[in-house]
């Protein structure tokens, strides 16, 4: 189903590799890393290139919800998951937690999947994902490309310590 799922804003599954000891995925280089790792690295994304970004996971997951069939819920949107190719164009990328739906369920009931602090507490309390948790999803990875800070912080200012949407912003 990976290589079914072609957009521009989506890691290209290019082939695999099936050996007695190993099983391997091959995809694109993404010479950028991940947002997660540029967000803390050397040079600082400026505010265009954040909002590309933006844009880019934006797209991908509207592609995902809402013009694949069956559409596919990512279940684990955060930086480390949206990856940056030679021009900072976002890709999202590990489709590990993704979960297939018919356009005509509103739901997949499952065990509780994904990362810690962008995780939709929906989600958390009934185990019942949809494209409504990919959303909060992105609207973490939004705080964090505005902030620069990761959605998890530990060891910062005291007003600053757990997750992101608990911090007190004074």
């Amino acid at each position: 189903m990976i290589s079914l799922a072609v957009h521009r804003n989506l890691l290209r599954l290019y082939g695999f590799c099936i050996t007695p000891s190993d099983k391997l995925l091959v995809y694109p280089f993404m010479s950028n890393g991940s947002v997660a790792s540029r967000l803390k690295g050397k040079p600082v994304l400026d505010w265009g290139t954040r909002k590309r970004i933006a844009l880019g996971a934006g797209r991908g997951l509207l592609y995902l919800h809402e013009q694949c069939d069956p559409k596919i819920i990512h279940r684990d949107v955060k930086a480390a998951n949206i990856l940056l190719d030679d021009y900072c164009e976002a890709v999202v990328g590990d489709f590990g937690l993704a979960k297939l739906l018919d356009h005509q369920d509103s739901h997949v009931t499952t065990a509780v999947r994904g990362t810690v602090g962008h995780i939709a507490p929906e989600y958390l309390s009934t185990g019942q994902s949809s494209e409504k948790t990919d959303v909060f999803g992105f609207g973490i990875l939004l705080l964090e490309l505005i902030t620069g800070q990761r959605a998890l912080e530990f060891g910062k200012a005291a007003n600053q310590k757990g997750a992101m949407l608990d911090w007190n912003i004074t």
